[in-house]
């Protein structure tokens, strides 16, 4: 009988601005929420109704990355869309084997500027600067394998390597 690792936690990350580190990052950074877009179904032969999502087809999509204090690579990033990539090391614990293992984490994302929040002013304090980005493409890789795959503008949407959309687009 094998054993699967236990997924413990991000050991550390890094967020990358096509293919420089951003520096000045605070601690986190909320990842987007995935809303299908969906239609109420109701009628004949259905008692009451349900929500019946649009495969592939997802509301808007949005991260804020956030940083400590205003410093000028806020400003650079309104000024066009980009590519940023969120690379992470996740550690697991291997119960055969007694010990700790590392996974590479790396999330892509395709973005147009939304929109910054300055933050808050005070002595001693962080201003908790945000920018906010609309993500067009996303693509979840572990470990070298594609998780998930989205990309709204080319009408790709790829869940654990099953291309969902493959026979809609080849229909439309």
């Amino acid at each position: 009988m094998s054993v699967n690792p236990i997924p413990e936690k991000v050991v550390n990350y890094n967020v990358y601005d096509e293919t420089d580190k951003l520096i000045g990052l605070s601690s986190e950074v909320s990842l987007p929420n995935l809303e299908a877009m969906t239609e109420t179904i109701s009628g004949a032969g259905i008692a009451g109704e349900y929500e019946s999502p649009t495969p592939g087809h997802f509301g808007s999509i949005s991260i804020e990355i956030p940083f400590r204090v205003i410093y000028d690579r806020s400003f650079k990033l309104m000024t066009k869309g980009r590519t940023l990539v969120l690379r992470a090391s996740q550690q697991s614990y291997d119960v055969a084997g007694g010990s700790v293992q590392f996974r590479p984490l790396k999330i892509t994302l395709k973005t147009i500027p939304k929109g910054l929040d300055l933050g808050t002013i005070a002595p001693g304090k962080m201003t908790e600067t945000k920018n906010t980005f609309e993500i067009l493409y996303i693509k979840i890789e572990e470990n070298g394998k594609t998780l998930f795959e989205l990309d709204k503008t080319n009408f790709i949407y790829i869940v654990d390597g099953i291309d969902i959309l493959k026979s809609v687009r080849n229909q439309i």
